[in-house]
């Protein structure tokens, strides 16, 4: 990110925060240590709608700053894509004690075109999701924190300003920031207007990213912490995930984390497997990124949670990523 950008991404956040920049851009008297959580892909059928209370209540007697969802909390297929599903979830991820910070997955939006999801337009929906769960840059859940939107630093940008899902936050001495990254391809290759869409959120991706890097580079930062909903081919062969839509996302990424040089957090959904590379391994080539840690989160049928602690007192490797540890009933 050149100089002037940087200038005027801190001038926007300061106008845009107002008596919050300060909080924002350092964090006076912070912990050392402090732990999150990460789930997504849950509720998938009767049973999981069941355990998705006590998954809640069990992350509520934790000691927990945020949790963040990585999206698809419903089916990809025979999950019609509602208003009053959305309406629902929304009214149940509120129940969380804790602030829950979401992002959106493909089960949610990109899949809405499926036969037994309604054949619903998938931008539509994805509208209807920000009117639901974005309507202000705050988080879900019964405790609030501030979030800052790139619909926000952004506004004067019409493509860049849709993206209002796209949040950041800090929270002591680390930047985490969601990306709008889908499975099913990140919605490529279904006609002209989903093509063009994916072609305005990557660039719309690609500037937050960048936004989130150039904060995280001040000397208060000890790393940054990414999220998103797809796995972009980290089990796949470099030839396949070569002519994936992930390309310009993960080429863009690796450069520009290589160059930050401070640990960083990647974490994502969508393959339903718990998974901690330790260092990252780039689905472009398998090349290790060292300063860099994959964690991909539980999803259906395993209801659980991912721990996250942060230590700020271990500037080479903050992060510490665990299980939740938490047993679903037989209900």
């Amino acid at each position: 990110m050149n100089k002037l950008f940087a200038a005027a991404f801190v001038f926007a956040l300061a106008l845009q925060l107002g008596g919050c920049a300060t909080q924002l851009l350092s964090t006076p008297n912070a912990p050392a240590t402090f732990q999150f959580g990460l789930i997504g892909d849950q509720q998938y059928n009767d049973w999981e709608e069941r355990q998705f209370p006590r998954l809640l209540a069990a992350m509520d007697r934790e000691p927990l700053a945020f949790v963040v969802h990585v999206g698809d909390f419903k089916a990809g297929s025979n999950a019609p894509c509602t208003d009053a599903l959305f309406l629902r979830r929304h009214q149940e991820i509120n129940q969380s004690k804790h602030p829950i910070i979401f992002t959106p997955g493909d089960n949610d939006w990109v899949d809405c075109r499926r036969p037994t999801n309604g054949v619903m337009n998938p931008l539509e929906r994805l509208t209807k999701l920000r009117e639901i769960f974005f309507s202000k840059p705050v988080s879900l859940g019964q405790s609030t924190i501030k979030l800052t939107s790139q619909a926000e630093i952004f506004a004067a940008d019409p493509v860049l300003s849709r993206y209002r899902e796209n949040t950041m936050w800090v929270q002591s001495g680390v930047v985490f920031a969601t990306l709008n990254i889908q499975g099913s391809n990140d919605n490529v290759g279904f006609d002209s207007e989903n093509d063009a869409e994916q072609v305005d959120r990557t660039r719309a991706n690609l500037a937050w990213l960048n936004v989130a890097i150039e904060r995280a580079r001040r000397e208060d930062i000890v790393g940054l912490a990414v999220f998103l909903q797809a796995n972009p081919g980290f089990e796949e062969s470099p030839t396949a995930v070569a002519k994936s839509a992930y390309v310009p996302f993960l080429q863009a990424f690796e450069r520009e984390v290589e160059k930050f040089g401070k640990p960083t957090l990647f974490a994502h959904g969508d393959t339903h497997e718990f998974r901690v590379d330790r260092p990252y391994r780039s689905p472009l080539d398998k090349r290790a990124i060292e300063n860099v840690t994959r964690v991909e989160g539980y999803g259906s049928p395993r209801v659980n949670w991912v721990r996250i602690g942060v230590d700020l007192n271990n500037r080479q490797q903050p992060f510490q990523i665990s299980s939740g540890g938490f047993v679903p009933s037989r209900d």
